[in-house]
């Protein structure tokens, strides 16, 4: 009776520790950037996983942040279950670093890892040339 009580309790906490790694991510269809001078909407694809990676894989800031401007683009992002999340994209096209601040906690700054922001700052820079 024993070993059942511990392979049970070994067999719960394998299924809670794979549902905590693997938690599903909300999926994305549609992002939509506006400036001062453009408005773009993706819902391709390979547009939506860079946006996705980037979001996925951001790094909170520690403190409060006060920036010195106005962002690079409003962004609204849609998901598939109809929730809509705003963010403030702040985008260094020289250094292509970027960071994003979510319209619901103003105060947090989320810093875009190395490689996702290149590629965004990538997708942005197409669109500014077209």
């Amino acid at each position: 009776m024993k070993r059942i009580s511990i392979i049970s309790i070994s067999l719960i906490i394998l299924l809670i520790l794979i549902l905590v790694i693997v938690r599903p991510t909300q999926e994305i269809v549609s992002v939509r950037l506006v400036s001062e001078t453009t408005e773009i909407t993706y819902t391709d694809t390979e547009s939506i996983q860079i946006f996705e990676d980037a979001i996925r894989t951001t790094k909170k800031l520690p403190g409060a942040i006060d920036v010195g401007g106005p962002p690079t683009y409003q962004m609204t992002v849609t998901y598939a279950d109809s929730e809509v999340v705003g963010f403030s994209l702040y985008m260094d096209f020289k250094t292509k670093n970027g960071y994003l601040i979510k319209d619901s906690n103003s105060e947090k700054m989320l810093d875009l890892r190395n490689k996702n922001s290149v590629e965004l700052a990538d997708l942005l820079s197409k669109e500014k040339r077209e």
